[in-house]
C-alpha cells in the first residue's frame, strides 16, 4: 500500500488524542491537543516528514495557497497537507530568499528540543530588543534532521523577517521523521506517541509529587480513628452542632455528609461509603424522616463500623428497620434528651470497644498484620 501522508499525519495525531483522552482530571492535557487548529504536514524529496499541530490560542487561521483558511469546527482541526517539496523547511520556516543557515542538524533518533528560540541576524539586529525569545541559537532554519535522525520539538520560537515586516512564530509541538526513522507499523507509532507525549505533559510517566497509595492510607490512620460521621435530617443543624461540640470534648471531629466533597466519579452511594470507612463509628440523629433511613438500610447491610442511633423518644422514625437494629451487635439505639459529652459517653464507650475488637480479630486472622497488634 502506498504511503499517504495525510492518512499517517490523522493516525499520529489521533493516537496522541487517544492517550490524552485517557489522563487523570489532575494531569493538565496541552493546549494543542485539547484546543486544536491545525495539523500542518509535509515532506520533502530529501526524505523528511513533518507533524505540525497548533493550538487555537496560537494560530486561529492561516493563510494557504493564498487563501485564509479557519478550522473545520471547534471540535475538527483543519489538516493541511504539502508533499514533495524541495525542503519542508519551505513550510515551517519560509524565507525571502535562499540564503539560510542551519542551527541544529540531528542525526540520531528521538532527539528532544524544548523551550529553544531561533532567530536570522537581519531579525536579530532590527527587533532583538523587542523580542520575547530566550535562550536564543542563531540561525534563519532552526533545526533539521538528516536520513538517521528525529527530534520533538516543544514550544519552540522562531523569529524573521518576511517582506520587510517582523514575524514570529511559536511551535508548540512539532514533529520531523526522516525516511529511516519513519515509523512503518501501529506498533511503533504508538510507541513513538506515547514517548513524545510523556516529554509533552509535564510528570507524564514519572511519580506525581512523591505520591504512593501506601503513603495515602497510613495518612488516613489517624484521622478515620478520630473521624465521626453524622447522618440524619439536615433540620437538626441545632443537634448536629451540639453533637459536633460534644464529640470534640472527648477527642473526635464530627462531620455531615454534606459537608464531604462531591468527586465527580462518584456516585451518591460511593460518597457515603468512603465517609463510613473514613469514620471510627457512625451516629444517627433519628428524630425526622429523611434520607438516613435508606442509608441506616445500607449500613445494615455492610457493616463496616458501629453505629450509634440517637433518639429523643422510644418511638422510631420508621418501623420497618427496628427488628435489626434492635437485634444487631453493630446497632445501638440510645434515647436521649439532652445532647452532651456525659450523656454521649457509655455509648462511644460501646462504639469503641466494637472497633477495638473488630481490630483484634482483623490482626489475628490476616498473619501478615500480626506486628499491627
Amino acid at each position: 500500500m502506498a504511503f499517504s501522508l495525510e492518512e499517517f499525519a490523522k493516525d499520529y495525531y489521533g493516537a496522541l488524542r487517544d492517550i490524552a483522552s485517557v489522563l487523570p482530571a489532575r494531569t493538565p492535557v496541552p493546549n494543542f491537543l485539547r484546543n486544536t487548529s491545525f495539523i500542518i504536514a509535509c515532506s520533502d524529496r530529501g526524505g523528511r516528514f513533518a507533524i505540525d499541530i497548533i493550538s487555537r490560542d496560537n494560530i486561529k487561521e492561516i493563510k494557504w495557497n493564498g487563501k485564509t483558511i479557519s478550522p473545520v469546527s471547534i471540535e475538527e482541526p483543519g489538516f493541511l497537507i504539502a508533499q514533495n517539496l524541495p525542503s519542508i523547511a519551505n513550510i515551517l520556516f519560509p524565507q525571502d530568499d535562499k540564503r539560510t543557515t542551519i542551527s541544529i542538524t540531528i542525526g540520531n533518533p528521538h532527539v528532544v528540543l524544548d523551550g529553544l528560540a531561533f532567530s536570522n541576524k537581519e531579525y536579530n539586529d532590527k527587533y532583538w530588543s523587542k523580542a520575547k525569545f530566550y535562550r536564543n541559537c542563531a540561525g534563519s532554519i532552526p533545526f533539521m534532521v538528516n536520513p538517521t535522525g528525529s527530534m520533538l520539538g516543544l514550544d519552540l520560537l522562531w523569529g524573521a523577517e518576511l517582506g520587510g515586516q517582523r514575524q514570529e512564530r511559536l511551535f508548540e509541538f512539532i514533529k520531523i521523521y526522516s525516511s529511516e526513522t519513519l515509523p512503518n507499523q501501529t506498533r511503533q507509532l504508538h510507541d513513538d506517541t506515547f514517548c513524545d507525549i510523556g516529554h509533552a505533559v509535564p510528570k507524564l510517566g514519572k511519580e506525581l509529587d512523591g505520591w504512593s497509595f501506601t503513603d495515602f492510607l497510613t495518612n488516613l490512620q489517624t484521622p478515620v480513628d478520630t473521624n465521626v460521621l453524622l447522618l440524619g435530617s439536615y433540620h437538626s443543624e441545632e443537634e448536629f452542632d451540639q453533637l459536633k461540640t460534644a464529640l470534640k470534648l472527648l477527642g473526635y471531629n464530627g462531620f455531615l455528609l454534606k459537608d464531604s466533597p462531591d468527586l465527580p466519579i462518584q456516585s451518591n452511594l460511593e460518597k457515603l461509603f468512603s465517609a463510613i470507612i473514613c469514620s471510627c463509628f457512625i451516629i444517627v440523629l433519628d428524630k425526622k424522616a429523611s434520607g438516613h433511613i435508606a442509608e441506616l438500610g445500607h449500613m445494615l447491610e455492610l457493616r463496616f463500623r458501629p453505629v450509634i442511633v440517637l433518639r429523643d423518644t422510644e418511638k422510631p422514625t420508621t418501623a420497618f428497620l427496628e427488628d435489626r437494629l434492635l437485634t444487631d451487635e453493630y446497632f445501638r439505639v440510645a434515647v436521649i434528651e439532652d445532647i452532651s459529652s456525659q450523656m454521649l459517653l457509655p455509648h462511644i464507650k460501646w462504639a469503641r470497644s466494637i472497633v477495638d475488637k473488630q481490630i483484634k480479630n482483623f490482626n489475628r486472622i490476616n498473619g501478615w498484620r500480626a506486628h499491627l497488634d
